[in-house]
């Protein structure tokens, strides 16, 4: 396996960089490298200890990240008009191209929708001989609808006529499978989230982590399919980061394996996500 590089990006807000850029508040920084990133808690903050995926990452150059990330955020919410300011200022005419463009979006669109998804116990078969069998297809399709019709506005947004970062490769990723288990994150004030949806739709304790993976396989599918086919987005390449971490124990209230929460991965966790990813990102780089 080759070597890492030995970088530890320089991770900074939106805000942040236009004051160093622009008002030169402080020294200003000019790294070989400039990376916007938008994303959800994968990308920000997802318990405590602070543990994130863009922290992670090494690189063989001096790295500046733009962090546009919020935690908790949906892939149509960052590709939203109305609350998409910083995206859309960061991808606009007078600003530098970037480098490369990372997204991580989706996971949280899957979450906050499962409560329709699945299907109360009234509604699905006596016997369910499959995770299929407890979704409803029709508001999953959607779902999946919308999560690509939000990474499909994001591209927009950067090939915007006359934008600087036209054509610049974008890099998402799948997620991976995060075990049903009642442990919320930031001393017990959010989620759990599979946990407390499974509750709700009675799913029995045993069907539990083959649902939670079939959605997860869904969710992957969707965000895949949009980089292959006649209707796929130029220039976007999602790594399938499925299958790279330590499930957390069933039942376990707390940082278990890779996993920190429920959903989130720990600092260990992250790290193996960053080596997945690299290779792929400094390919897209040109090193």
């Amino acid at each position: 396996m080759p070597r890492r590089g030995r970088h530890r990006p320089s991770v900074v807000t939106w805000r942040e960089y236009l004051r160093q850029v622009f008002d030169h508040e402080g020294f200003p920084t000019f790294p070989d490298l400039n990376l916007l990133a938008e994303g959800d808690s994968w990308f920000t903050i997802s318990g405590l200890p602070p543990y994130n995926l863009l922290f992670e990452l090494r690189f063989r150059k001096h790295t500046r990240i733009v962090n546009c990330g919020t935690p908790g955020d949906t892939i149509v919410s960052m590709a939203s008009i109305g609350r998409s300011q910083q995206l859309r200022e960061a991808l606009s005419p007078g600003i530098k191209r970037w480098d490369a463009i990372l997204l991580s979006g989706g996971g949280n669109d899957l979450i906050n929708a499962a409560g329709n998804i699945v299907l109360p116990k009234r509604d699905r078969p006596t016997n369910p001989g499959n995770p299929a069998d407890y979704c409803d297809p029709a508001a999953l399709a959607a779902l999946l609808e919308d999560v690509q019709d939000g990474y499909r506005r994001i591209a927009a947004m950067r090939d915007v006529p006359g934008g600087p970062s036209r054509g610049v490769p974008i890099l998402a990723h799948t997620y991976d499978y995060a075990t049903p288990r009642d442990a919320p994150a930031i001393f017990g004030s959010l989620g759990p989230w599979l946990h407390r949806a499974f509750n709700d739709r009675e799913i029995p304790p045993g069907d539990r982590v083959a649902l939670a993976d079939y959605l997860t396989d869904r969710l992957a599918n969707g965000l895949l399919a949009l980089t292959a086919g006649t209707h796929r987005i130029l220039d976007l390449h999602v790594v399938d980061t499925r299958g790279t971490l330590t499930r957390a124990a069933l039942g376990h209230r707390g940082d278990s394996h890779d996993w920190q929460n429920e959903i989130h991965p720990n600092g260990g966790g992250y790290e193996k996500l960053a080596k997945r990813i690299e290779p792929v990102l400094e390919g897209l780089l040109g090193h």
